[in-house]
């Protein structure tokens, strides 16, 4: 690594340095003329503190995406009725080379996006020192990869071909360190000359680049307001129907552009963001231009983090307009709700491939960039040893925020309400190192993709939000605009929102804000995240194992949990819980169909059994209805149903299930009365169970309305249910609820 003393108050820099490089045309000389840089943009902060830009790459791996056989969907995800795959679409990773063009070398197919990634570490050069260094793979990942991370056989795939991924191996990276203003050069080849050429022209000096010329006006096409609204109550409606808690809807904007480059030149000046990128791949005809503030992964050895970001509001015109708003955001039941929704999901994507006591929600603030302010959170874990950065990234792409919850049903719902790719957008722009352990990964929101098609560049953007029961279809209307205000303003000098809304007078562009404790229920957060930061020292017991045909265990003499897994994006959440307190965990997935549930207890032999929560109906989980059937006659052991689970033991016993009378309830943390015992704890749920015998006993309703059954159980067996979600950030003592069950 060659460190440059440089001085310099231009915090982008690295952009002066790209244009001053392409002059120079020294990519010609070391490899290929493709460009990525992921750059810090704005003041320093803890998101904003290096740029990286990649030098000349001489090795690229491409997917593209492949013919998928034309079914015809049975049914509709917005009902339910969710393609589930055994397995994600196999990916074809093809190897290139660069001389004097990029060609094929070999093609390595994976089982899925982790595998395929750790496959290609064979190609990376060996590592020269610990920490972040040049060797390791950066690019881009498209939202379609999805096809490669989750079980889901999506009808609306992009056109054979199409890129779903490009990756470099970044031999070269030029690094601004915006907190002492140093550039290091770093290059994994041995006595590469580039390293001597670029300090020569960082000696010479960077002169300021100019400014662009403004964008050529034009009214991108785009769906009316009207059928936007109208998406929104499309997706209300399935969410009273049980099938999803929120869903993420993007809009599209599209027109013509005369440069990508001056589009995300714009962008950083008028609109910068800490994890804003660049990427121009001249042979593929492909430019992004991204602003994006939020982050999907960072690992650094064992410790991953995500930051979700959800919950929005405009920029005031001064700063008490300013602060008055984000109390609006604050004191929204509707906004808290939509934010905890995620908090929950990302616990959930974690909990996946880290230690049980290890994941804890870290971080909750409002940014405040130039036109929007955001809620945001941090969820950070500990790796599982047998797990990797690879795993990570297969567990958390695409993000969240952008999907919603479960994640797999509003994935398959999104398909169906979309209906065209999104590409490019809420995909991922960053950097992954087997080598070290270290990796970072933007989510491409607030982002322009752009295709050459041989005579001008057609450009594209996106930008939605997220939308639950308490959402007002015009309001997300005008919310996708505000996030779509600053990108198309710099395309095409068009302003969907109207007035520009400018940062307040006298601050910058990235304000950090605690969150202010408004309501009783943010009040209540604030304590819930504050006691999730003492840490839980994970137990001996063995990792929890997910279930495969033909699985066997013998009896056990500790606690073992068969838990069955309905498609929720918490169930990870509520494994951790169980083996926090010491319980051994088989996961079986709830709709896959088991013939004989009584063969699997006796193949397992659990202690106890969980029936999860998730989207739709019980009836929709072969598994769970089964197990709650046979619980009723007594050929169970203990067995707790959770949402999903709770609502399976009600129908076994002959009682209804309907949507309630007092509207669907999805991420609150609400009132829950026990006898005269009055506790708080987080619903996810549009039906409720109504009691038509005496086969069960109602222990718990509604602290609201005392009507709504919120815990039941069996007068004489181990048979327990509860509506609410204990797992959650937002449930109070939540875990007393397992380890009373574990005491059965």
């Amino acid at each position: 690594m060659k460190s440059i003393s440089v001085v310099t108050d231009r915090n982008d820099f690295t952009l002066d340095l790209l244009v001053k490089l392409r002059q120079e045309k020294l990519s010609s000389k070391y490899g290929a003329p493709d460009e990525l840089l992921l750059h810090s943009g704005g003041p320093q902060s803890d998101l904003a503190q290096r740029s990286l830009l990649m030098g000349p790459a001489n090795c690229r791996y491409i997917v593209r995406q492949q013919p998928v056989e034309s079914e015809q969907r049975v049914g509709s995800a917005l009902r339910g009725e969710i393609d589930i795959q055994a397995h994600p679409t196999p990916l074809q990773i093809h190897i290139e080379d660069w001389d004097e063009g990029w060609h094929s070398r070999e093609i390595i197919t994976g089982s899925n996006l982790a595998d395929g990634l750790r496959q290609l570490s064979k190609t990376l050069l060996p590592s020269i020192e610990d920490g972040f260094q040049a060797g390791g793979f950066a690019g881009l990942l498209t939202y379609d990869m999805v096809q490669h991370t989750e079980p889901l056989r999506l009808q609306h795939t992009p056109a054979d071909e199409s890129i779903l991924m490009i990756l470099y191996r970044a031999d070269r990276w030029i690094i601004h360190n915006h907190l002492d203003a140093s550039i290091s050069i770093q290059s994994a080849i041995i006595d590469d000359q580039w390293v001597a050429e670029v300090e020569s022209i960082l000696n010479s000096g960077i002169s300021p680049r100019g400014p662009p010329s403004p964008p050529r006006a034009r009214i991108p096409e785009t769906e009316s307001d009207a059928e936007h609204a109208e998406k929104v109550r499309i997706t209300q409606a399935a969410i009273r129907e049980g099938v999803l808690y929120q869903l993420n809807y993007g809009r599209k904007w599209s027109a013509e552009i005369e440069s990508p480059w001056d589009v995300f030149d714009r962008l950083e000046r008028d609109n910068p963001a800490p994890l804003s990128s660049w990427l121009h791949s001249p042979d593929l005809q492909l430019a992004i231009a991204s602003s994006s503030p939020e982050l999907l992964l960072k690992q650094d050895g064992k410790t991953v983090s995500t930051r979700p970001i959800k919950g929005t509001r405009p920029r005031g015109d001064d700063s008490e307009h300013d602060a008055n708003l984000r109390g609006e955001l604050v004191g929204s039941r509707k906004e808290i709700a939509e934010h905890l929704m995620l908090v929950d999901l990302e616990r959930n994507d974690l909990g996946r491939i880290c230690l049980p006591g290890s994941v804890h929600w870290k971080r909750w603030r409002i940014e405040s960039y130039p036109h929007v302010q955001h809620m945001v959170s941090e969820v950070e874990g500990t790796l599982n040893e047998n797990m990797d950065g690879f795993d990570a990234l297969q567990s958390v792409f695409p993000g969240g925020s952008i999907t919603g919850c479960p994640k797999s049903a509003t994935i398959a719902a999104i398909d169906e309400l979309e209906a065209t790719p999104r590409h490019a957008w809420t995909g991922s722009i960053g950097h992954i190192d087997p080598r070290t352990g270290q990796s970072q990964w933007n989510i491409l929101i607030r982002t322009l993709e752009a295709k050459f098609d041989g005579e001008a560049w057609q450009a594209t953007v996106q930008a939605g939000g997220g939308l639950v029961i308490g959402s007002n279809p015009w309001q997300e209307v005008e919310e996708a605009k505000w996030k779509a205000q600053a990108i198309c303003r710099a395309a095409w000098d068009h302003s969907p929102a109207g007035a520009t809304i400018h940062s307040p007078r006298g601050t910058s562009s990235l304000n950090i804000h605690p969150i202010p404790p408004v309501t009783a229920a943010v009040q209540h957060l604030l304590a819930s995240r504050n006691s999730s930061l003492i840490p839980l020292s994970p137990p001996d017991v063995p990792d929890p194992i997910v279930w495969y045909p033909g699985l066997s265990l013998a009896p056990t003499t500790g606690k073992r949990v068969l838990f069955v897994d309905n498609l929720d994006s918490f169930s990870w959440n509520i494994v951790h819980a169980f083996a926090t307190i010491g319980a051994e965990v088989i996961i079986v997935p709830g709709r896959l169909e088991i013939d004989e549930s009584t063969s699997l207890l006796e193949s397992l032999n659990p202690t106890h059994i969980v029936l999860g929560p998730g989207p739709g109906r019980p009836e929709q989980s072969v598994l769970t209805m089964a197990l709650a059937h046979a619980a009723l006659i007594g050929q169970t052991p203990p067995i707790l149903g959770v949402c999903l689970g709770h609502q399976a033991i009600g129908l076994a016993a002959g009682w209804t299930l309907t949507q309630t009378e007092y509207g669907a309830v999805h991420g609150v943390p609400d009132g829950i009365l026990t006898g005269t015992h009055y506790h708080v704890m987080t619903r996810y749920h549009s039906l409720a169970l109504k009691p038509t015998n005496n086969c069960l006993d109602v222990t718990s309703t509604d602290a609201a309305t005392n009507q709504i059954v919120m815990a039941l159980t069996h007068p004489e067996l181990p048979i327990f249910g509860v509506q609410y979600h204990p797992e959650s950030a937002g449930s109070a003592n939540g875990t007393s609820i397992f380890e009373d069950f574990l005491g059965q």
